[in-house]
């Protein structure tokens, strides 16, 4: 019975990593991608939920997931994957170490942080993942990572930066119509999951 818990741990470890590489966005197939701050994958992986991994349920409604983190430090978002599932794609952001809160919503524009600019970004629906507290930059004030990229996927159309701000990190989706998602975490890592 210990070696079949070991083995479905295992397995849901190694399909939870299954966002771990890939190439990045318009670079071939098979190419090492130029930066770690954005990398598609392109594997297709089946979803398996334990324990370790809570997520919400799909919906379009606003969800707010609360934790309170010791800081400092402040968490630090280090870059963000995306890939596409079967049903559904994936955008992951991730956060080595203690997980920030987060919120996600439907907003009718994106705006930037701080400056209220509007966001240009692809997509007829946009979700808004704001993360508190957190920063998208190091201490040296270099960020982790920055603009709008476009991701060739069916549903998540594009991400971007909007904000990096008095420790609220906000990345907008641009989505293909409101669509339900769902938002979990896993170790160093939070994802959201959109239905396609």
């Amino acid at each position: 019975m210990k070696g079949t818990h070991a083995l479905i741990l295992l397995t849901a470890l190694t399909v939870a990593g299954g966002c771990a590489g890939g190439s990045s966005p318009g670079t071939p197939a098979g190419t090492a991608p130029p930066t770690a701050t954005s990398t598609p994958v392109t594997t297709q992986a089946r979803q398996i939920t334990t324990t370790t991994s809570p997520a919400t349920a799909w919906a379009t409604s606003p969800t707010t997931v609360p934790h309170s983190p010791a800081v400092p430090p402040v968490p630090v978002l280090t870059g963000i994957r995306y890939a596409a599932h079967d049903g559904y794609d994936r955008i992951v952001l991730d956060i080595p170490g203690a997980l920030p809160g987060y919120s996600v919503k439907y907003v009718p524009e994106v705006r930037q942080d701080g400056s209220v600019e509007p966001v240009s970004i692809p997509g007829t629906a946009f979700l808004l993942i704001t993360l508190h507290p957190a920063q998208a930059h190091r201490a040296n004030g270099a960020p982790t990572v920055t603009g709008t990229h476009r991701t060739g996927l069916a549903g998540i159309q594009a991400y971007a930066i909007a904000g990096d701000y008095e420790g609220y990190v906000s990345i907008a989706l641009g989505v293909d119509g409101v669509r339900k998602y769902h938002i979990g975490e896993l170790s160093n890592r939070i994802y959201l999951d959109v239905a396609v």
